[in-house]
């Protein structure tokens, strides 16, 4: 049940996926040449920004008026959902770098809180995968991430920002510029890793429960239920983690720090 998804219904695709997969297309993977390339995250990705963008043009209807968009949304609606998540996501970003740095900054984390978080819930619903259980998936967004940094730590403190791979001790400078370089190196590969771990284990959960609940019961949908609001923090504190890390490293490479 956890590796099967409602695209299994389809014969040709059920057997492409699980068979030899689509390498003839896709290539071989980059990391395991030997391995097959399957296509099951590529369509929910779709699937996925095509519910963002729908759900972003119900909101966007409230804020089409001056007046009504200014007045805070008193129920559970769309809207709301946005702007509880884009208020959470501004606050945490102007803890950590200041209300200036957090606008100019914000559009990029809370397109990544919306995708990751969404993308973490599909997980949930019955037939469906999520995403963000893919590595591809994650590191995307791990890269972006990586490169935003790096190029904003650049045009913010030109080549002063090398500084930050030294260390205070001009001795031990080249050695520790090793290590940091290693250390940056790692940071998309981590970012991308804990959020595809996390998410494949809360999906494998909810699959193996619902099997051991059809097979014992013939009712799929009774015990995994309390694993569905454990798989709801997961999902929350996932793309919470991706965001704050994420927020942390644009901050340490935009600060003014003498060494």
């Amino acid at each position: 049940m956890a590796d099967y998804t409602f695209l299994d219904l389809i014969p040709a695709f059920a057997e492409q996926e699980h068979g030899e997969g689509w390498n003839h297309i896709f290539g071989d993977p980059l990391l395991n040449p030997a391995g097959t390339v399957t296509a099951t995250h590529v369509v929910f990705t779709g699937v996925l920004v095509v519910l963002i963008t729908v759900l972003a043009l119900i909101a966007r209807r409230k804020y089409s008026n001056r007046d009504e968009a200014l007045v805070p949304v008193g129920k559970f609606s769309v809207t709301g959902f946005f702007e509880v998540l884009f208020d959470a996501v501004m606050g945490m970003m102007s803890d950590l770098m200041g209300e200036k740095a957090a606008k100019k900054f914000f559009p990029l984390i809370a397109s990544l809180a919306v995708y990751i978080y969404l993308g973490n819930l599909m997980g949930l619903v019955v037939g469906f995968a999520p995403p963000t259980s893919n590595l591809n998936t994650g590191l995307a967004c791990a890269i972006v991430v990586f490169l935003v940094y790096n190029v904003s730590g650049f045009m913010e403190q030109g080549m002063g920002y090398i500084k930050h791979f030294m260390g205070p001790i001009l001795l031990l400078a080249p050695l520790i510029f090793i290590i940091e370089l290693v250390g940056h190196a790692f940071r998309p590969v981590s970012l991308s890793v804990r959020l595809t771990g996390n998410m494949t284990g809360d999906h494998m959960v909810l699959g193996v429960f619902g099997d051991l609940a059809s097979g014992m019961f013939s009712i799929p949908i009774l015990i995994p239920v309390p694993f569905l609001f454990l798989g709801l923090l997961v999902c929350t504190i996932q793309a919470l983690v991706f965001c704050l890390l994420s927020s942390i490293y644009i901050a340490l490479a935009i600060e003014h720090e003498d060494h």
